[in-house]
């Protein structure tokens, strides 16, 4: 909308104030934002107050920030404070706008608006307050405010835009749902702001009319814009542009007259705006028949769905609480509200796929598959949104389960998701395509599959600051010996702390947890963080009472644990987690748990004693030994079994026994560089020149010299032995080459072995360090030791 006064022009949409006689000014956005609201009220004094509740709802200094931006408008207009002509001040009241408006057409406008304006915080105006409704009225205020049936629409549509009958026709391809706004006074309906616009968005995709950005989503864009919510439609507009999306649903819910009133408005990126309201005894019960009319407003050219007019008021009022639930205190409250909706209306296929969703993830599998599988073949064939969602489900359960047909669920459950169009629904899917590959240690197929997800959000409304997508772009971060080659823990560091935040004003709590676990896995993020981040997230599962990710949480903690030296606490933590892998009926998880705490015990078993610690164990080292054996000999995944190869081969090592420990670390030597574990070949590479050095074979260390050195004992052991055979030239190009190419790895005693080689050139001799032994340092490269 284009605001004339005086010598001045000024564009809302774009936030461009132009004067005559001088160049155009591109305003902040807050700025722009403050200029509109003035003018939009300006039959009035708007209060500080007011003014921050609407603009600056929760952002720091925010009176400052205020104050400064009536300065920034002010010397925009050339104003005075003293002497006004656009802007006056009440001191102790607020602001004015006092210079009137050229264009009546605008001034009737904001007449409309100043009529149904109830108080700062409903930025949504009620249009029909003033009106009693029976079961539905349908009220469309477009233009200069005339109420219009459906079958007028289409010839009133602009008032602020004229547009052609063949754009209007073709309608909105895209549709963001913004969370709904509570004006209902009552804190007990907050349900309303993501529970029910969870619901009608749903609905919406269903239709495969349109595709919709769900409120979760929608949240984020917000984020990504540095715009508080409530926000101006003149902001929303904007965004709208910047993502590509057709149109935007904003709407807030009063009551009045005992009937739930639905208020709204549809933004669109063109610059058309059509809103009305709708009223039942109850929304949740009735989303269906509002979708349907939301469709017949956005979509005009189609033809719409014949649909039953309500559902059970009371089981649909639970399925919306139990939605919103859902995505804050998490399973174990939401399971409670679908269980009464179903109770109540049991034939509502929605409410027992949400049921079963909460049951797997508190780890009621059984249960949960055999809710899913009692949604019949006709409910589900009636609508592929459904069908989708169900297929996704069962194939992440399969995927816990290590069902043998886990890869021809996931591919169905994709193929499904992409028949739905649903961008969300599509992305989980590929996710699950990715840690497939992920356990597979396919790192290229891995990284396809993410790039097909954030390709998915990219064409669907370039969801790029998504905190899904944040997350899952940044976890798994890394766990375990070996590294995803394509990883970057940095930009996964920015990420999961954006997704962190993001979920935490949100009061997300399974993706504030999901989060802290991520974060704990990340090497690049100093210890004191992550180890918080690990404790909160091991208590947040615990009251969530998801005992999946509770043993991961506790396999990591166990983990981190022997990287410590400190096997017995670890070993804690991995009983645990096998406890719940064999309750859950999870053969992947019990078999990392089997995995761990083999290598916990391996970890009490061997020679500490250069880190102040006991010396060699040998009981518990033949413990291990055949711990990991057992192991080794079950299906376990390429990455535990290459790794459990190293295990052994130290254990062996340990005990003297270096030709067995020779055959296994071979062994995994080749398996390693087979899969192109790098990190994992460093190990065993340096495992067996630790055994050369150990019998003084020096030139079968040297011969390994071709080695992709990755890791700093490669690179000691490999001089060590240079030098040891006469050949310091070699031996101080070997440790200045690793220095040159691996500077964050060197540390201060190869500073030292390298001036004692430097020296010995030079006739000068000191004792030399001992070589540490091969196992003292697990995951060396990104430990501090």
């Amino acid at each position: 909308m284009s605001f004339q006064f005086a010598q001045y022009s000024f564009d809302s949409q774009s936030g461009v104030l132009t004067h005559s006689e001088k160049p155009e000014q591109a305003l902040r956005h807050k700025v722009a934002g403050l200029l509109q609201y003035l003018i939009e009220h300006q039959d009035r004094i708007v209060s500080k107050e007011e003014l921050l509740e609407t603009l600056w709802q929760h952002g720091d200094y925010r009176e400052n920030s205020l104050t400064q931006s009536i300065r920034e408008l002010r010397l925009a207009l050339n104003d005075s404070a003293k002497q006004p002509s656009y802007i006056k001040t009440y001191p102790q009241r607020g602001y004015q706008w006092i210079c009137p408006l050229k264009d009546i057409e605008q001034q009737e406008h904001l007449g409309i608006k100043k009529a149904v304006v109830k108080k700062p915080a409903e930025i949504m105006p009620s249009t029909v307050s003033r009106f009693a409704m029976p079961l539905i009225a349908l009220i469309l205020v477009i233009g200069l405010g005339s109420g219009l049936g459906l079958g007028n629409l289409l010839s009133n549509i602009g008032a602020e835009e004229k547009h052609s009958d063949e754009a209007n026709a073709m309608g909105s391809n895209s549709l963001l749902v913004l969370p709904f706004i509570n004006a209902t006074n009552d804190p007990t309906m907050a349900w309303l702001e993501l529970g029910l616009s969870d619901m009608l968005a749903i609905d919406l995709q269903r239709s495969n009319q349109l595709k919709v950005t769900p409120p979760a989503l929608a949240n984020t864009l917000l984020l990504g814009a540095e715009l508080e919510w409530p926000t101006l439609p003149i902001h929303i507009r904007s965004l709208l542009r910047d993502r590509n999306i057709d149109s935007a649903l904003y709407a807030s819910v009063r009551l009045h007259n005992e009937q739930q009133v639905f208020d709204f408005k549809l933004i669109h990126a063109d610059g058309r705006n059509q809103q009305g309201s709708i009223s039942y005894p109850s929304l949740p019960a009735a989303s269906r028949s509002i979708s349907q009319q939301l469709l017949y407003l956005l979509r005009p050219g189609q033809e719409r769905q014949t649909t039953k007019t309500t559902d059970d008021p009371i089981a649909a009022q639970a399925l919306a609480q139990g939605m919103q639930a859902l995505q804050e205190e998490g399973s174990i409250s939401a399971q409670k509200y679908f269980q009464a909706s179903l109770t109540i209306q049991e034939d509502n296929p929605w409410t027992q796929a949400w049921l079963a969703r909460s049951r797997y993830a508190l780890g009621q599998w059984q249960q949960a598959e055999k809710l899913f599988n009692d949604i019949t073949s006709k409910q589900r064939q009636a609508d592929i949104s459904l069908d989708a969602f169900i297929a996704y489900w069962l194939a992440e359960l399969a995927y816990r389960r290590g069902d043998e047909q886990l890869q021809g669920r996931v591919d169905d459950a994709t193929a499904k998701a992409e028949q739905t169009l649903d961008p969300k629904l599509m992305a989980q899917n590929y996710r699950l395509q990715a840690n497939i590959a992920w356990n597979a240690m396919a790192w290229e197929i891995h990284h396809q599959w993410m790039i097909k997800a954030k390709q998915v959000f990219i064409a669907s409304n370039d969801l790029t600051i998504e905190a899904d997508k944040l997350f899952y772009l940044g976890n798994p971060s890394n766990e375990g010996l070996e590294k995803n080659p394509q990883n970057d823990l940095l930009l996964n560091q920015a990420r999961l702390q954006k997704a962190l935040n993001f979920y935490q004003q949100l009061n997300n709590q399974p993706m504030i947890a999901a989060s802290q676990l991520a974060i704990a896995q990340n090497y690049s993020i100093d210890l004191p963080t992550r180890e918080n981040a690990l404790k909160q997230a091991l208590s947040l599962y615990r009251e969530l009472q998801q005992p999946f990710e509770l043993a991961q949480a506790l396999i990591y903690a166990g983990f981190y644990q022997v990287q410590l030296h400190e096997g017995m606490q670890a070993l804690n933590y991995f009983n645990e987690a096998k406890q719940i892998a064999t309750a859950l009926g999870s053969k992947p998880l019990l078999n990392i748990s089997d995995f761990y705490i083999a290598f916990a015990m391996l970890d009490q078993g061997l020679d500490q004693t250069a880190l102040g610690s006991h010396p060699t164990q040998a009981a518990k080292l033949e413990r291990a030994i055949v711990l990991l054996e057992g192991f080794i000999r079950s299906l376990s995944a390429p990455y535990y079994h290459a790794s459990a190869l190293v295990f052994l081969g130290w254990a062996h090592t340990d005990l003297g026994n270096y030709d067995q420990a020779l055959e296994v670390l071979s062994e995994a030597k080749a398996l390693n560089k087979a899969l192109n574990m790098e990190t994992s070949f460093g190990y065993s590479s340096y495992s067996i020149m630790r055994i050369h050095l150990e019998r003084q074979d020096y030139p079968a260390v040297i011969a390994m010299s071709d080695d992709k050195i990755t890791t700093r004992l490669q690179a000691s052991f490999l001089a060590r032995a240079y030098f040891e055979n006469n050949q310091i030239d070699q031996a101080i190009a070997t440790l200045s080459r690793f220095k040159q190419q691996h500077p964050s790895l060197w540390q201060h005693e190869d500073t030292r072995r390298l001036l004692d080689y430097q020296n010995s050139k030079q006739g000068i001799f000191s004792p030399l360090q001992i070589e540490p032994k091969a196992h003292l340092v697990y995951c060396e490269s990104d430990w501090a030791h």
